[in-house]
């Protein structure tokens, strides 16, 4: 036995016109979806670029201050071994001053260290870029250069470098101690 199944139509007399577009307004459409999408992925790299560039300065800043921190504490550290290095060599009176002169010395040297600091070296194109959002962002730790080829991007850390010349020191030491000995 076959079941009988009736169809019915509701729509007799009322036909929908489905909307007709031409080929250039879809093109318009894709063209202005394209360039939507365009401007959100320039939108996104901005936000990433920037955020990068902020937690950068922000390492920049803080390793500057450790960097300082440490410089101080390192100074400070030295007293007990110059006291301890002079002491069979002159008298009390001067070692003192030998001591100050000598932490003052290593201080000037420490703060004569270069900065810590990123150069970034790019095409002028994405220099103007990342000069741009860098003046946004009120950062001046990154430096760009613009000058280098096409499609390419080099970033460099400088700084924070101190040579440590034992002969030119023993040297200084020396004359800093004759200095001494013959003022008193």
């Amino acid at each position: 036995m076959g079941a009988v199944l009736k169809l019915e139509r509701f729509d007799h007399g009322v036909r929908s016109a489905s909307p007709m577009f031409g080929q250039v307004q879809l093109d318009a459409a894709f063209a202005d979806g394209v360039a939507e999408g365009l401007r959100q992925a320039e939108a996104m790299r901005s936000d990433q670029l920037c955020a990068v560039l902020i937690e950068l300065s922000t390492n920049l800043e803080s390793g500057r201050a450790m960097r300082a921190q440490s410089q101080v504490g390192q100074i400070r550290a030295m007293a007990p071994l110059l006291d301890a290095m002079f002491d069979q060599l002159i008298p009390a009176v001067a070692r003192l001053r030998l001591r100050e002169a000598v932490l003052t010395q290593l201080a000037d040297i420490a703060g004569a260290v270069s900065p810590l600091s990123v150069k970034i070296r790019c095409d002028a194109g994405t220099g103007g870029f990342l000069t741009a959002h860098l003046a946004r962002l009120g950062l001046s730790a990154v430096q760009i250069d613009a000058s280098g080829p096409e499609g390419s991007v080099e970033a460099e850390m400088t700084g924070g470098e101190i040579t440590w010349d034992e002969a030119a020191i023993s040297a200084q030491l020396r004359r800093l101690i004759e200095e001494m000995m013959e003022t008193d």
